[in-house]
């Protein structure tokens, strides 16, 4: 984790109020309501939530991937100074592979299954660099190697079935490399991998952030990841962020009550009583279809009250870097949390 003061840099990705809808039979889905964030080089940015909260879908605008029913606007969502919302089609394309990359939470839906690895390694160079078949085969084997691959040269000629899950997923990194991206999004990148070839991969993708000096939005809804690997983090919750601080901040003294609860539902380490319960937030995330006034989380909060369900609750400035939206008092947040916390102890 990089650990600078992100205040006196300029970000490499900043996004605001970016809100996107898509269209249904039933009517609207609101998946994203004014998200707002920066990511600067070399740090790790973590986006957090439960399944649609809205984590993926806003880094979808952001590379144009949005499926056909959905439309996306922003007051601002510039990539090295480029506004990215407003980009023709053919302009975006020139950007996606090639300044920003995209690692996906299936290896195996993500490589083609007819072409070879080094078909499909070689291919993103070719489109976006210009360079020779044999300038591209040699930066291939290069990140092959690079990310721990043996016989790099040979396993060029492998199709994606003829590898594990973990070879694949590095095969995925290495091409995400391949024309030296300025940010990558890794969007659940240990979802489909056992626990052991996760932590290799996830040491394997801060070692070649660090190496290349790379940004890293990392989407992921296990905050042990976070806690591991992130300089900042974004928690989401029902289309909108409920809290951003970095991330020894945001453990050390989570604000909201969604936050606290996420928190309280990694599994403690070391022994516990047969008869432990494990933690879990009560009830359901609310329909994002139509419009929607007050905390979406009020019906599963212990502290909810009445003024939780009226108007627009905004973020409130806890320090400088720390921000939650709640309409709770800080004293009364960090009260209930400290008094939760004594309980699972």
């Amino acid at each position: 984790m990089s650990g600078e003061n992100t205040s006196r840099r300029t970000p490499i990705l900043s996004v605001r109020n970016l809100e996107v809808s898509i269209r249904t039979a039933v009517g609207d889905i609101r998946a994203t309501g004014g998200v707002s964030f920066d990511v600067y080089p070399g740090e790790t940015f973590a986006i957090v939530g439960e399944s649609g909260c809205g984590k993926s879908i806003s880094s979808a605008a952001v590379m144009g991937l949005l499926p056909r029913t959905a439309t996306a606007r922003a007051d601002r969502c510039t990539f090295d100074g480029q506004e990215m919302l407003t980009l023709s089609r053919r302009d975006r394309e020139k950007i996606r592979g090639n300044t920003i990359s995209m690692i996906f939470q299936d290896p195996m839906t993500s490589l083609n299954p007819v072409y070879t690895i080094g078909n499909q390694l070689t291919e993103v160079f070719l489109r976006h660099k210009k360079g020779t078949r044999a300038e591209a085969r040699d930066r291939a084997v290069f990140l092959l190697e690079r990310v721990g691959i043996k016989n790099a040269a040979e396993r060029m000629k492998a199709y994606p079935h003829q590898l594990s899950g973990g070879l694949r997923q590095r095969v995925v990194i290495a091409m995400a490399m391949m024309c030296g991206p300025k940010l990558i999004i890794a969007d659940e990148p240990t979802t489909a991998l056992d626990v052991t070839v996760q932590m290799r991969t996830l040491a394997l993708l801060a070692e070649v952030q660090k190496d290349f000096g790379l940004a890293v939005i990392l989407i992921t809804h296990d905050l042990g990841i976070v806690a591991s690997l992130a300089d900042r983090v974004v928690v989401m919750y029902a289309g909108k962020i409920v809290e951003n601080a970095p991330t020894k901040s945001l453990f050390k003294a989570p604000l909201h009550p969604y936050t606290q609860g996420l928190i309280q539902c990694i599994p403690s380490h070391g022994p516990v009583g047969a008869d432990a319960p494990l933690h879990t937030i009560p009830g359901m995330v609310p329909s994002l279809i139509g419009h929607r006034e007050g905390c979406g989380f009020r019906n599963r909060c212990a502290l909810a009250r009445p003024a939780c369900a009226v108007g627009e609750i905004g973020l409130t400035a806890f320090e400088a870097d720390h921000g939650y939206r709640c309409v709770v008092p800080p004293q009364a947040l960090t009260t209930h949390w400290l008094e939760t916390e004594g309980m699972k102890a």
